[in-house]
């Protein structure tokens, strides 16, 4: 095995592991293990914030439902839960930072990889 093959198979081994970081751990992960860490902070960053907004919004959605059936005198109709549950997911008000947190995981996963193979 010639040192430019060895070379080739060390990138590739690289490349990999950042995008599989970025993909299974966090965005970000596989900037850091390629030691890319102004980028590998701003996407773990970013992901979290979007992360944070996504978990705040269930939480509080959650305990909107949790007060209605507090409300409620009668039996527990599992009907009702489940209108309720269908009602908090169409006012869903997260969408963007939904989509933001895919974007940076697709951008974290790609960029890790182009940045491994160089």
């Amino acid at each position: 095995m010639g040192l430019s093959e060895l070379d080739a198979r060390q990138n590739m081994s690289k490349s990999t592991t950042a995008a599989i970081l970025s993909a299974l751990v966090l965005p970000g992960a596989g900037h850091l293990y390629l030691k890319k860490f102004v980028r590998g902070i701003a996407l773990i960053t970013i992901s979290l914030a979007c992360a944070a907004v996504v978990v705040n919004h269930a939480i509080q959605q959650a305990s909107l439902i949790l007060d209605e059936i507090d409300l409620e005198t009668a039996a527990l109709d599992p009907g009702q839960v489940s209108a309720l549950l269908t009602q908090a997911q169409g006012a869903s008000g997260d969408g963007l930072a939904m989509l933001v947190l895919a974007g940076c995981w697709v951008v974290g996963i790609v960029d890790a990889y182009r940045l491994g193979k160089k």
